[in-house]
């Protein structure tokens, strides 16, 4: 799964490497973007690419209560296509959301739980596939999910999901061009990015509080 991750990388940056036409004038480096919160986003529109701010925790436009509904942080790539949360999305409301890592927990022997830092070897920021809805009804009306896959070898040792993450442009426009590219054809896109591409470190167990938002939650513990 997908529970926390980071964004650390000037605007500048992510305007250029994924082809931005707008971005956002509210922007701050984030060390522990967890849910329910806004998260940096993107979709694609007549081919003009934006990027702006969506609340993390899909609430589907159909849910008549979202105060009784738990926010779906989380979709499962394999069987998306089959889930009345998020089938209706497929073909008309995906969109990329922006990281530089993200954090996963590993069980130890004594129960505890070690957090890891997971970030590409080249230290470049990438994207997270997503899909997005809009409920009027809630508090925040625009949400959205990140679609997970089964873990790569070098994620395996510490979980057996993880996000799927875009890091070619030809990629991340078939996802966001959803005119030309219906989801049955992008199946492959799902697959588990290449365990040679990444690396991972322990942190501090202080990215487990969401109050905790600074650069000691990245620094790795010798």
């Amino acid at each position: 799964m997908c529970g926390r991750f980071t964004l650390t990388v000037h605007p500048e940056e992510l305007m250029e490497q994924f082809s931005l036409d707008l971005f956002p004038d509210e922007f701050q480096f984030r060390y522990n973007i967890a849910p329910t919160q806004p998260i940096l986003t993107a979709v694609q529109k007549e081919g003009k690419r934006r990027a702006g701010y969506i609340h993390w925790g899909l609430v589907p436009s159909w849910v008549k209560e979202p105060k009784n509904w738990k926010p779906l942080i989380n979709a499962r790539s394999e069987t998306v296509h089959e889930k009345a949360s998020f089938k209706h999305l497929l073909n008309k409301r995906r969109c990329i959301i922006f990281a530089d890592s993200f954090y996963e927990w590993k069980k130890s022997k004594d129960g505890h739980k070690i957090p890891y830092r997971i970030f590409l070897k080249s230290k470049k920021p990438f994207a997270f596939a997503g899909l997005w809805d809009r409920n009027h009804s809630n508090r925040h009306p625009i949400t959205c999910t990140i679609l997970t896959t089964k873990a790569n070898h070098i994620i395996q040792e510490v979980h057996d999901r993880m996000p799927v993450i875009f890091t070619d442009e030809v990629a991340i426009q078939k996802w966001l061009n959803v005119e030309e590219h219906p989801f049955d054809e992008l199946t492959s896109l799902m697959a588990p990015i290449e365990s040679e591409w990444m690396e991972k470190y322990v942190v501090s167990s202080i990215v487990n509080n969401t109050r905790n938002d600074n650069e000691k939650c990245i620094e790795p513990i010798v």
